[in-house]
């Protein structure tokens, strides 16, 4: 008898991950799998429902204006366990998976614990090994992992946290990043052989894609105080490469939309500021880079597969693969560490290079694994 499936998903970069593994569902005819939908980002979900052609079978509201930490976290435990105890009758999850770090996984994860349902976690064992850095995220995982029944953890490094941490070697699986099988989808897809963007401020701006692109990206909550420092570099070093294309879809968050938007950076010829990029324009806009600045944990995992360097604006990443390959490198939000190592950090990707974080059959060894 088939298990029933229940995936939980909040934000963009969950549903880009997960994708894959609906795919292989739907490939192989499974046919007892429902989407929840918390809407921990529902805005910026919208159009990647259409591209990805998902659709949620149950949609929550958990986002509210003003609200805390705290207000977002009871409330998106509250709204699951509340549909979970109403769905039961006609359809009673085997197991619950969610993806990565967010409130929306916590959530899932003690709401999969308290009605004593199996939890998956997809993208398990990632640590910074400081609770502050990423905040929340860091403290999300870990509480998800104490509970976890299947560990999806995408490398060996990942896997050596979570054994580190005591965690029964049986429900530990290395399957690979979820988000390299993502990307060869839509490689092989040929998608990113049409040249158009469907970014309005691209269209208009961006007549010759060729690699003389930089792509910026910034939205965890512990830069917000220090993004003064990554404007003035972005500002310095557009001056000094006007021949060089600085592209920075902003976050809607309005800590980091007004001051970016306020700043200068507006006003210079070779910096595009734009709304955040629908998922084609971001990978178009990735394999034309010559480089990255961002703190993004997902862009440190698909920079690689297009052998483009990433500038990580953190202290500290989970993600320390392409830092030891030496393809990515930590700079903080630190003006002058950006603009020097913007100047000097070329690697060199040899021919045969092979992105540390998947080969692109994570979905395939997931679902293996969960039809147990």
């Amino acid at each position: 008898m088939s298990k029933n499936l229940l995936f939980i998903i909040g934000t963009r970069p969950e549903l880009i991950k997960v994708f894959p593994i609906i795919q292989q569902l739907k490939k192989i005819g499974y046919p007892n799998y429902k989407i929840i939908a918390t809407g921990q980002h529902k805005d910026l979900l919208t159009t990647y429902w259409k591209v990805f052609d998902i659709t949620p079978d149950y949609e929550l509201e958990i986002i509210k204006a003003g609200q805390n930490l705290t207000q977002l976290t009871s409330k998106a435990i509250v709204a699951i366990d509340d549909l979970l105890a109403k769905i039961k009758n006609e359809f009673s999850p085997d197991i619950i998976i969610a993806q990565g770090d967010t409130t929306t996984v916590m959530a899932a994860a003690m709401v999969a614990f308290y009605n004593q349902i199996k939890f998956a976690h997809i993208e398990a064992g990632l640590r910074s090994f400081n609770l502050n850095h990423p905040f929340p995220e860091e403290f999300n995982r870990k509480v998800a992992s104490i509970v976890t029944d299947f560990h999806f953890a995408p490398t060996d490094v990942s896997k050596k946290n979570l054994i580190a941490e005591n965690t029964t070697l049986s429900k530990i699986h290395v399957v690979g990043n979820t988000v390299i099988d993502t990307l060869h989808y839509f490689i092989h897809s040929n998608k990113l052989a049409q040249t158009e963007f469907s970014n309005i401020d691209l269209k208009k701006n961006l007549a010759n894609i060729d690699d003389k692109l930089v792509l910026i990206t910034c939205h965890r909550r512990e830069n917000h105080h220090d993004l003064d420092e990554l404007i003035n570099a972005i500002e310095e070093l557009s001056k000094k490469n006007a021949d060089t294309i600085f592209i920075w879809p902003v976050h809607p968050n309005p800590n980091v939309k007004q001051r970016v938007e306020t700043s200068n950076l507006s006003q210079l010829k070779n910096i595009i500021i734009t709304a955040p990029l629908e998922y084609l324009d971001l990978l178009k806009v990735l394999q034309n880079c010559k480089i990255v600045i961002s703190d993004s944990g997902g862009i440190q995992e698909e920079a690689p597969t297009f052998k483009v360097p990433v500038l990580i604006l953190r202290e500290t990443t989970e993600r320390p693969e392409a830092v030891t390959l030496g393809i990515s490198k930590l700079v903080g939000m630190n003006k002058n560490k950006i603009i020097n190592s913007f100047n000097t950090f070329n690697p060199i990707f040899s021919q045969d290079f092979v992105n540390p974080y998947g080969d692109g059959n994570a979905a395939k060894k997931i679902v293996k694994i969960l039809q147990g």
